[in-house]
């Protein structure tokens, strides 16, 4: 967001400033202003819609604005020393726009074109016949109040342009903001809903654990139940059985009228079967 902004601002403040060198090479004309003037400003002119055009470029900001801010330090020496010097407006356009550095870079390169200026404001002011003399008589004091005039509308854009991109950014941060909390008690409606969920696969699993182990006291009764009858089948009631298959052996040999023969065998034959039921018991038992 930081770096869009910055691409808007220069670029609104490179449109600005092509209007305002059209005007001054306007004025030059109708003036009667010296070619070389007019020569300057026009070349000016179509250097900002140069950079104009490459601050479109990807991941050129602050090559576009360090280019401009170090191409720009002639042309303020050339006006300060042909426009009057202190007395002119270079010293107040340089005011502004070293406020527009600060508004359009970052990193080393906005160090760097601050730190250019202030040297170049410096020498201007301390040190001004570096530049030669300077040449009072192609100060304008009538077109002064009209550049003052002219730099306080571009001013008043400008505050204006920032004043609504800070209106649109802060209204892009309220939507967010906005998207958020909504996102926010979305995360707090499904916590509850998992802790809810949790809960009750709690319950689920204490009633399951109850669940089981009562089945398995069921269980473990049954097989007391099973292990009792198992005794029963194996001691009390085969017993009987194998008295009774004796007593039928003892029989048939004390015993050999055919009449009894076939008595004592259908006995046998019954207690036989009874005692093969009562061992498959006890095979499925074990």
């Amino acid at each position: 967001m930081k770096a869009t902004l910055e691409r808007s601002l220069l670029q609104y403040g490179l449109i600005l400033g092509a209007l305002y060198q059209l005007y001054q090479c306007s004025f030059d004309v109708l003036t009667n202003a010296s070619l070389n003037s007019i020569f300057i400003n026009l070349i000016v002119t179509i250097f900002f819609v140069l950079l104009l055009s490459l601050t479109r470029l990807e991941k050129s900001l602050n090559l576009v604005a360090l280019l401009l801010h170090i191409s720009l330090l002639p042309a303020f020496a050339y006006f300060w020393h042909y426009n009057g010097g202190i007395n002119g407006l270079v010293p107040f356009i340089l005011c502004m726009y070293v406020g527009f550095i600060i508004a359009t870079t970052n990193g080393i390169e906005k160090w760097v074109s601050i730190s250019l200026y202030l040297v170049a404001i410096a020498v201007f002011i301390y040190f001004p016949f570096l530049l030669g003399a300077n040449e009072t008589h192609s100060l304008n004091l009538e077109s002064k109040p009209i550049d003052y005039f002219i730099v306080a509308l571009i001013i008043t854009f400008f505050t204006i342009y920032l004043k609504s991109k800070y209106v649109y950014y802060r209204h892009e941060v309220d939507v967010r903001n906005s998207q958020l909390e909504h996102i926010a008690a979305t995360l707090i409606h499904q916590n509850e809903e998992l802790k809810s969920q949790q809960e009750k696969t709690k319950m689920i699993n204490e009633n399951l654990e109850s669940l089981i182990q009562e089945h398995t006291r069921g269980i473990e009764s049954k097989n007391r139940e099973l292990a009792e009858y198992a005794f029963i089948n194996a001691h009390m009631l085969r017993a009987p059985l194998s008295r009774i298959l004796g007593l039928t052996s003892l029989m048939e040999m004390n015993d050999k009228s055919s009449n009894n023969q076939s008595e004592i065998q259908n006995i046998k034959t019954l207690a036989n079967e009874m005692d093969l039921v009562v061992r498959k018991i006890n095979e499925v038992l074990n």
